[in-house]
């Protein structure tokens, strides 16, 4: 009975999404008011980290788009006074990470409200994160997403749908949604890739969902499918991902998501936009073009994510042909903390990740890479397949690259070895920076 039940209420909040896809900016941020009112009275009231810093700031709750943001450190630092659940962050962590070692995602943990499933965030900018996410919160997440990625919904729903998602680990949420005409398979990210390739192409599923390094990888060990949608998530999207996956696969729309919630989902046109009818965002400027955002969950009450500020760096776009208010998103560009800090000619500059990216993939032949910076002024480029062409082509386009966003060429040192087999599992950072300012006696 309770399964039924779950899927009548995935089914509710599914049909329910299409009343909040607002075609006016006023009304949607009206929409939005209403909604901060009643949510942040009860979060307060059920979270002591949240009251506290209110009461620090010397503000109302009506003053909350004032506050003062936090990030992932912090979350994790007051996690037991931030929850609403009565968690402590090392119960979590054990749960969490037991799962993730035995592969077995069913445990929850119980709170007077009911179980809660847990899990870990990948770490992407280096601080791995714990995340709590109630039964009904999951039920409504299911909703959410059956709504924008199902193909052809509601009618979809009339002929068998079969949804396969490459993860690192199942969150349990897909169990309680499958039904006789939709079903969901988990293809665990640590297992071979041959095994996976090949149960993927037996499953032939109709709605394809994994990061894209990992879908283009499988496409390599000879998977072959048709779905009817590709779904990236987890991984920043790149235009030669993108390509070869609508190549081999079908046509492709990209999800953004992270520990701090469902952020971003695909309109009717196949165009990311922002969650907006659910997550309110504000940005701050990061430098050109890129914005930084700072979330708050409207509707998120177990691990309350009011005023987070995330590493993230977006870059919007005006409009949308298909008419939806909701703010859209041209790319999601990177983390912040990925841009590289290198000596320029008058003192040190920031180069963007998306820089780096274009430069690589403008090399002819280069299959994959990875740019890490390693000092001050040192660059790692990680190439496959590492050939003499592909070599020189390489250092030739970081260069012009570096120039170009203001970098000290004369200074900066390049050095290229053959890039290694990924870790299964382990999200795919294209650019990052490894040194830290001061670590090697630079000044910070």
């Amino acid at each position: 009975m309770s399964e039924v039940l779950d899927r009548l209420t995935v089914l509710k909040h599914a049909l329910g999404e299409g009343g909040l896809m607002f075609r006016d900016r006023a009304t949607l941020e009206k929409y939005q008011g209403r909604l901060a009112t009643g949510h942040l009275r009860w979060v307060a009231a059920h979270s002591p980290f949240t009251a506290q810093r209110f009461l620090n700031a010397g503000l109302g709750l009506g003053q909350w788009r004032e506050l003062p943001p936090v990030g992932k450190a912090e979350m994790m630092a007051h996690f037991d006074q931030l929850n609403t659940a009565g968690l402590y962050l090392k119960e979590v962590l054990e749960v969490a990470r037991r799962a993730e070692d035995t592969r077995d995602f069913t445990p929850t943990l119980p709170t007077p409200r009911g179980p809660v499933t847990v899990g870990l965030s990948s770490g992407t900018s280096g601080n791995a994160g714990a995340f709590v996410v109630s039964r009904a919160e999951r039920l409504q997440w299911a909703g959410v997403v059956l709504r924008h990625l199902l193909p052809a919904f509601p009618l979809g729903l009339l002929k068998r749908q079969r949804v396969a998602f490459l993860l690192r680990a199942d969150g349990g949420l897909y169990r309680s949604v499958g039904s006789g005409r939709l079903d969901f398979n988990f293809l665990d990210l640590l297992r071979p890739l041959d095994e996976l390739a090949a149960d993927l192409s037996a499953y032939s599923p109709t709605l394809l969902i994994g990061p894209p390094s990992v879908l283009r990888a499988l496409l390599d060990a000879g998977a072959k499918a048709q779905p009817e949608k590709v779904v990236s998530v987890a991984e920043v999207l790149e235009d030669d991902d993108r390509a070869a996956l609508e190549r081999g696969f079908g046509p492709v729309v990209q999800v953004y998501q992270a520990t701090e919630g469902l952020l971003g989902l695909p309109c009717p046109h196949g165009n990311l936009h922002l969650n907006e009818a659910h997550v309110h965002f504000e940005f701050e400027a990061a430098g050109d073009e890129y914005l930084r955002p700072i979330l708050t969950d409207l509707r998120r009450i177990t691990q309350p994510m009011v005023r987070h500020r995330l590493d993230d760096l977006l870059v919007l776009a005006d409009g949308c042909s298909c008419g939806l208010a909701s703010r859209r998103v041209l790319r999601v560009a990177g983390r912040q903390d990925d841009a590289l800090d290198l000596p320029g000619a008058s003192g040190r500059v920031k180069i963007w990740p998306d820089f780096l990216r274009g430069a690589m993939n403008r090399v002819p032949g280069l299959r994959e890479y990875r740019v890490e910076q390693t000092g001050p002024a040192e660059l790692r480029l990680l190439i496959q397949p590492l050939t003499p062409e592909t070599q020189r082509e390489a250092c030739a386009q970081v260069r012009r690259a570096l120039e170009r966003g203001g970098g000290d060429i004369a200074r900066i040192q390049l050095t290229v070895q053959p890039l290694p087999a990924p870790a299964p599992g382990v999200k795919r950072r294209r650019v990052s920076r490894l040194w830290l300012r001061g670590e090697t006696g630079e000044s910070p």
